[in-house]
């Protein structure tokens, strides 16, 4: 795949075909109509042509306000991207959670109903003591329970009383044992009623709660759909401006973004990281110039594992294709769709979005970063790419640059790196 060194100014394309190329971008993203590109006027090329604005945005009014506005809207486009990428994720679990908390209560139910059978049960059992207490009561009311003066004083002979005697023992330690088991079964019936109905309420709660929580999770998301409307809107007007712009005009602003993360701070972290990579023996053979295919090459033959090697090459060969909001492949990418979809191809899972890639991978220093890592930027993290060697990321940055590869440290600030797969 043919790409373009960042640093070397694209050729001049002609007006009429710089103009469609870049509002196609612009439709891809905000949704303005087809026609708009259509109804656009011929323009010089460092000229920003008057552009009916959405409702209370004002459009730029000048080549160097147009570049600005649309990067800082890109930017916060991106950033939105991440966070409708969290929300649909909330959502999606807060989904799973309710389903979960659903079937805890049927489950819940049907031990009700076992736990109600076992206190039917065992109230029969109390039922069937009870008649025997019943009739012990009513035995001894009538006079039909012997005491052991009138046995003595009745029997017939020495064997005669010690058979009444053993008898009218037999009948005490019966009635004592149905008394006693007329208590515990009591007692067990309690605890099953008890504990079913425990149950059946913790889960009822849980549902609840799950239910709650997927109706605010619903809400946050429809939410960001009305931001992201209002959004678009601005975006939609900022980006028909920067159609408008020569492509030397293009270039210098995204030269210019990337310059201001390279201060001269991050120039010097990044050499000192290198250092320190030299020094662990970490690709320290020089790799090609170019970033095409024998770039990619080096990179896979420099990665820690098969599974790099192929994730990075994948990437690699993503050069040059357009960024698209919330796209995972394999025509257009976001920045993270671009890493979930480089290491699905070597039979890797991770995270959808750059914050949750972040917070799932291992944090490393970038100083031992491999190609196939990621590198999450800015504070919280809405932005990532993948590290492919020789102090270099691949990244789909924003909305009309294309994916491609630059210096670590001008693809945005804070950097941090996460191994992956080792």
């Amino acid at each position: 795949m043919t790409t373009h060194d960042p640093s070397y100014p694209l050729p001049e394309r002609r007006p009429a075909r710089a103009r469609a190329f870049r509002l196609a971008s612009a439709i891809a993203l905000s949704g303005v109509l087809l026609n708009v590109m259509a109804a656009l006027p011929a323009a010089a090329d460092s000229a920003v042509q008057p552009i009916a604005p959405a409702p209370g945005i004002a459009a730029p009014t000048s080549a160097d306000a147009a570049k600005q506005a649309w990067l800082d809207a890109a930017h916060r486009a991106e950033a939105y991207n991440e966070q409708v990428l969290a929300a649909e994720a909330a959502v999606a679990s807060a989904q799973a959670n309710a389903t979960a908390a659903a079937d805890a209560v049927t489950t819940a139910a049907a031990a009700t109903a076992v736990e109600q059978q076992k206190v039917a049960a065992a109230d029969q059992v109390v039922a069937e003591y009870q008649k025997k207490v019943a009739s012990f009561a009513n035995a001894s009311f009538r006079g039909a329970r012997l005491s052991d003066l009138s046995v003595l004083l009745t029997a017939q002979s020495p064997e005669d009383y010690l058979d009444q005697a053993s008898s009218l023992q037999l009948v005490a330690t019966d009635q004592q044992d149905t008394l006693s088991g007329a208590m515990s079964a009591r007692k067990t019936a309690d605890a099953a009623r008890a504990a079913a109905q425990a149950s059946q309420d913790a889960a009822q709660q849980a549902k609840d709660a799950a239910d709650q929580a997927t109706a605010q999770a619903v809400q946050a998301r429809a939410d960001l759909d009305t931001g992201k409307a209002q959004l678009d809107a601005e975006i939609a007007v900022y980006q028909v401006a920067f159609a408008q712009l020569s492509t030397a005009d293009i270039n210098a602003a995204v030269a210019g973004a990337e310059a201001a993360n390279m201060d001269a701070a991050s120039q010097a972290r990044q050499a000192e990281q290198a250092a320190q990579r030299d020094r662990a023996g970490l690709a320290s053979d020089a790799a090609p110039l170019d970033t095409g295919v024998e770039f990619s090459a080096w990179a896979a033959q420099h990665a820690p594992n098969v599974q790099a090697g192929i994730a990075v090459e994948a990437a690699l060969s993503r050069q040059g294709l357009p960024y698209v909001w919330a796209a995972v492949g394999p025509d257009s990418f976001d920045c993270s769709g671009l890493m979930l979809w480089a290491w699905a191809q070597a039979g890797v899972e991770i995270p959808r979005n750059s914050a949750a890639q972040a917070d799932a991978l291992p944090e490393i220093p970038l100083a031992e970063l491999q190609p196939g890592d990621l590198v999450t930027f800015y504070s919280p993290v809405t932005h990532v790419g993948m590290y492919v060697g020789d102090g270099k990321v691949l990244h789909a940055s924003m909305p009309g640059v294309p994916i491609k590869v630059v210096e670590l440290a001008a693809a945005g600030p804070n950097p941090t790196g996460h191994k992956v797969n080792r």
